[in-house]
């Protein structure tokens, strides 16, 4: 091959800078008779060593590249077409052209121009990106990142990261976070022309504020309400589960019993407007009541799409700024992308573990991994919300209700009937209670449902009651595994918090009192003692409760008689916690509550006096 390299001008003056011109000259700029083609050189098999240099040309000007081949025999090419044998390329003024970036932050998004982002104190930062210069036939030589440098141009800059260069260290920045003020990340990328592309994020760090500035607290209402009728009221009565009744059981945080300087008007943001990190940092503590909903507005920021996880402002103010108390049922699912097949229980730290296979469906078992800019393969599970801040290990339904039970192809829903499972009473943990010096008055060893909601079962027991239509379903309890799944559930162990029993992320406020074993208690006590075989054959147990939900055994009592007794394995767990995973740095040092169940749904006299506990808990002042 050979070639040919020449001003795009023709004799009269005429630039060529379209097809249509060259097409007009082109007889008179290429000619194979010209003396300015090179020799014959050979044609090199990799296309990196037919590259063609021409280091020393002027810094601008229109050109022609032609091209001749040759094979074997001698034969030579003929062609000279407009931008297949012949090229026309123009040299720009030097700053014409420069590099173009795509810099990646894992929850800032992803950027080519400058940006301007607020964060929280102590969001984690971790920056990647590429550059590229072939939209102009360039090539990047150097790229080099760095923070807050006093002037770019300065190779000593002492805000610089890592040497210039291509290497892996040029391509992502290491891990950092900032407490408050101004912050800029610069990366500069230079290529073979001498062009320069500087590229800046600028990021305003939204700070912690004082305690003794902080308002009391902030009240979120995350439950989407849709008008239903699960919730009806006896005799056809408006139906509990409706905006206006569960509002109005909130409103006695305002008056008598509640915190002071709160107000409901003031401190409280509907579940249609939207929260922001910089609302929660002028309160010591957020209370939260939340159902998870795909449309839920603030929790719709927290969750991954399409496995890529999004950033849980929430962790930042539970490690620096002040207290969470988040309830609800299916509250703490509010963090997990929506799937419709989860396999429970979730297990988050499981190895990797993504899916399972069950005759040739797929369920969802884990989070898989992901990749970190500096190529690090992690495991997404401990990296989730419920694991890295709530410090739990799992996370189960009592009634499954759009999940299966590990190794079942059916519901859980129908596996684990809500008549059996759902939840009836809270029951305080007396270690708790004996930690924590709580007195009866302030806690009640046992919280019921509310009768004017739960009004189905008040006078249930000489019914044929395990077919009456329980509608409460949802209750979430943690670390537990009451399915056949293998993967062991291993508790998280937090020693730094000084308080923490036995070194543990999180400590049992409240166990479940499932409505099988608070049927039976009450049959006992009415004198039915044979209570459920006296009623049920193990068959028709099995097929009110469902099939993995009641375990039957023998139970002997002090004077050696055996009784047929069941239990559910709902009953019995932890459905309210205290979690101790971020208690280290935060302002009172007091862990953060977690129920999830909704206390509107129980007598509102007992909960309302637990929540009150909670917020005096946390060091608010309450109103006597």
């Amino acid at each position: 091959m050979r070639f040919l390299w020449r001003p795009a001008i023709a004799e009269d003056g005429t630039e060529i800078i379209t097809r249509n011109r060259y097409n007009t000259y082109f007889d008179e700029l290429i000619s194979f008779e010209d003396p300015n083609w090179t020799a014959w050189i050979p044609y090199k098999s990799l296309k990196v060593d037919r590259r063609i240099s021409f280091p020393n040309q002027a810094p601008a000007g229109i050109h022609l590249f032609a091209v001749q081949v040759q094979d074997t025999a001698g034969a030579v090419s003929v062609g000279r077409a407009y931008q297949q044998q012949v090229l026309n390329v123009e040299i720009s003024q030097p700053g014409r052209f420069s590099p173009s970036v795509r810099v990646q932050e894992q929850f800032l998004g992803e950027a080519t121009l400058d940006q301007s982002t607020e964060i929280a104190a102590g969001q984690p930062l971790n920056f990647s990106w590429s550059a590229s210069s072939a939209s102009y036939n360039g090539t990047v030589v150097s790229m080099r990142h760095g923070w807050d440098l006093l002037d770019v141009s300065d190779p000593n800059d002492p805000g610089w990261a890592v040497p210039p260069g291509l290497s892996e260290q040029n391509r992502f920045a290491e891990p950092k976070s900032f407490q408050e003020g101004d912050h800029n990340f610069f990366l500069r990328v230079v290529d073979d022309s001498g062009s320069v592309k500087v590229f800046i994020w600028n990021l305003q760090v939204i700070p912690n504020i004082a305690r003794d500035l902080q308002y009391p607290l902030l009240v979120l209402d995350q439950v989407i309400d849709e008008q239903t009728n699960q919730w009806g009221g006896q005799g056809g009565s408006p139906a509990y589960d409706k905006e206006e009744f569960r509002n109005g059981y909130w409103r006695f945080l305002e008056g008598d019993g509640g915190v002071t300087g709160f107000n409901w008007d003031e401190d409280r943001l509907d579940h249609i407007e939207q929260v922001d990190y910089a609302d929660l940092v002028w309160y010591k503590a957020v209370l939260v009541y939340a159902r998870n909903h795909v449309n839920q507005t603030m929790f719709s920021d927290f969750r991954a799409q399409n496995k890529n996880d999004q950033y849980v402002w929430l962790s930042p103010y539970q490690e620096r700024g002040g207290n969470l108390f988040l309830v609800g049922s299916r509250s703490m699912q509010s963090f997990l992308e929506t799937e419709t097949n989860y396999m429970v229980p979730i297990i988050f730290d499981s190895g990797g573990e993504e899916n399972y296979t069950l005759a040739g469906n797929s369920y969802v078992v884990g989070f898989g991994t992901k990749e970190l800019p500096d190529g690090t393969e992690v495991d997404r599970g401990p990296l989730q919300y419920p694991y890295l801040t709530a410090g739990i290990a799992s996370l189960d339904w009592n009634v499954p209700t759009g999940e299966y039970i590990y190794g079942r192809p059916t519901l859980g829903s129908e596996d684990r009937k809500v008549n059996c499972a759902g939840l009836k009473a809270v029951v305080l943990d007396p270690a708790f209670r004996d930690h924590w010096l709580i007195g009866s008055s302030a806690i009640s060893d046992t919280i019921g449902t509310n009768p004017e909601i739960d009004w189905r079962d008040i006078a249930i027991v000489g019914a044929d009651t395990l077919n009456n239509g329980f509608p409460f379903t949802g209750d979430e309890f943690v670390d537990n595994n009451i399915s056949s799944r293998p993967t062991p559930v291993t508790l998280q162990e937090c020693p730094d918090a000084l308080e923490a029993p036995g070194g543990l992320c999180i400590e049992p406020m409240f166990k479940g009192l499932a409505r099988f074993d608070w049927l039976r208690e009450r049959k006992w006590a009415a004198g039915d003692d044979a209570w459920p075989s006296s009623l049920y054959t193990d068959v028709r147990l099995t097929s009110l409760c469902g099939p993995v939900n009641v375990s039957l055994k023998n139970y002997v009592d002090e004077d050696g008689q055996v009784t047929s007794l069941g239990s559910s394995r709902a009953n019995g767990l932890t459905y309210g916690f205290a979690s101790y995973k971020t208690v280290i740095d935060k302002p009172g040092g007091k862990p953060d509550i977690f129920w999830g169940f909704d206390p509107y749904r129980f007598d509102h006299d007992e909960s309302r006096k637990a929540i009150r506990w909670v917020l005096d808990f946390f060091g608010l002042p309450i109103n006597q």
